[in-house]
Formats: structure tokens, sequence, C-alpha cells
């Protein structure tokens, strides 16, 4: 079997899995809904590594394009506050964002981006890795401020996922700085994706200090986290959506 058809077989199985771990933690089966999620997780795993050979010869950047990338960070994320928060339940509860965007993963073509010079470097997808990272904490933080709006319980706690997401947001602009530097030349273009990478960078630096000051309550907190991840989908996340038209290979 082709590894292209392995990569987009293990994701169609993992996407069921993750349907069959919502409904179990919506039927509240926590320990059920956790081994089915990992069993999911292990799949869109090898889907992931099965992707990079995609066409035929290994590709990284496939790996990391952040269609089928940010569903995996969310569910990796997801496994990793498994260790570290004891309610299951909220924990969880992640897999509405883990499902929306493995959707889009799955209607999304799966072809991928001819190579080309820029990209001949490992800073290339180190840039996509803390990027789609970030993006992923970014998402549940934002999950998880929703969480609290509704629940009032889980004061703080998403904060800190929000600031993780900003510290490889800032490693990934380093490091797409030495990209550019190396693919163009040039350390920073005033481009539209510099640009948006940039004020998406500024928004979540002013959080980091609002959330600071006396008058900003967590619930505050709350909606701006919710307005952060608003602003990194409509400025990053729709402009990949828009390339759904543009020339793969392999599909």
């Amino acid at each position: 079997m082709p590894l292209s058809t392995v990569s987009v077989t293990c994701l169609y199985l993992a996407t069921g899995l993750y349907v069959l771990g919502l409904v179990f933690f919506i039927l509240r089966k926590e320990l059920l809904t956790g081994a089915i999620f990992f069993s999911g997780f292990l799949f869109h795993t090898m889907s992931q590594i099965s992707r990079g050979w995609f066409i035929g010869a290994f590709t990284p950047i496939a790996i990391v394009e952040e269609i089928f990338f940010l569903p995996w960070c969310l569910a990796f994320l997801t496994l990793v506050l498994r260790y570290f928060v004891k309610d299951n339940r909220l924990v969880y509860s992640t897999l509405s964002p883990v499902l929306f965007f493995s959707f889009i993963a799955l209607i999304y073509p799966k072809g991928v981006f001819p190579p080309s010079p820029q990209i001949q470097t490992i800073f290339s997808p180190l840039f996509f890795v803390f990027e789609v990272l970030a993006h992923a904490c970014f998402c549940i933080g934002a999950w998880f401020s929703l969480q609290y709006l509704y629940h009032r319980n889980y004061a703080g706690f998403f904060s800190s996922i929000v600031i993780w997401g900003f510290i490889f947001y800032s490693i990934a602009q380093v490091v797409g700085a030495i990209w550019c530097y190396l693919g163009w030349a040039s350390l920073f273009n005033w481009s539209e994706r510099h640009l948006q990478s940039a004020a998406i960078w500024c928004f979540y630096a002013a959080f980091l200090h609002i959330r600071l000051l006396s008058g900003w309550d967590t619930k505050k907190k709350a909606r701006l986290a919710i307005a952060g991840f608003a602003l990194v989908f409509l400025l990053s996340y729709l402009g990949h959506l828009g390339e759904m038209n543009a020339a793969r290979l392999g599909g």
C-alpha cells in the first residue's frame, strides 16, 4: 500500500475514533474516552509521519502543514494536559476543537506543495512546528476560556496555556527570521504573511501585559483570549483554506 494511501486512511481512522471518543465523553465514560482518544492519536501520528513520504520522497514540510498538523498538535496537547490536570472532564472537552479541525483536514486536498529551494533547510519545518504548536495553545486557551465563562471554576488555567503559546510563537518568529534570511536574504519582509504574524505576536504580547492590570478580572482576560484565537483564525488559518485550489503533488 502506498504511504500516501496509508496517510489518508489513518487520518480517517483517527477522526472516526475521535468521534467515538466524543460520544463516550458525552455519555460520561471517561476511561473509554481516554482509551479511544489515545488510539485515535496513534493513528493520527501514523498519518502525519507517512505524510512525509506522500510524494515518494521524504518532505518534512508536508508533515507540518498547518491544516493537517494543527489537529494533531491539539490532540498532543490534550494528552499532555491529561497528566497535569486532574479534571478529565475538562481535558477531554478539547475533543470538540480536535474534531472540528480534523474534519477540515478530511475535506482539504491531501497533496503536497511542490518543494522549493527556500525550504531546503531545517529552519523551515522548525518554524512551522513552533508556529502551529503556538496556534494549538492559543486554540486550547480560548476553549478553556469559554469553559470558564460558562462555569466560572477554572480561573487562571487558560492563561497559562496562552502564555506557553506566546513562548512557542516567539520562538517561531526567531526561527522564521533565520529561515527568511537564508531563503530570501532578509530577516523580515513587508509582506502580508509577515505583517499578520507581527500583528498576532503584538496582540498576545499585549495580552501578557494587560492581564496584569488590576482592573482586568479573569472574565475580561478570558474574552481577550477568545478574541486572540479569533484573530489567529482570521489572519493565519483562513489563509491556508484559501490555498485549497493551489497546485499540489499527489492529489
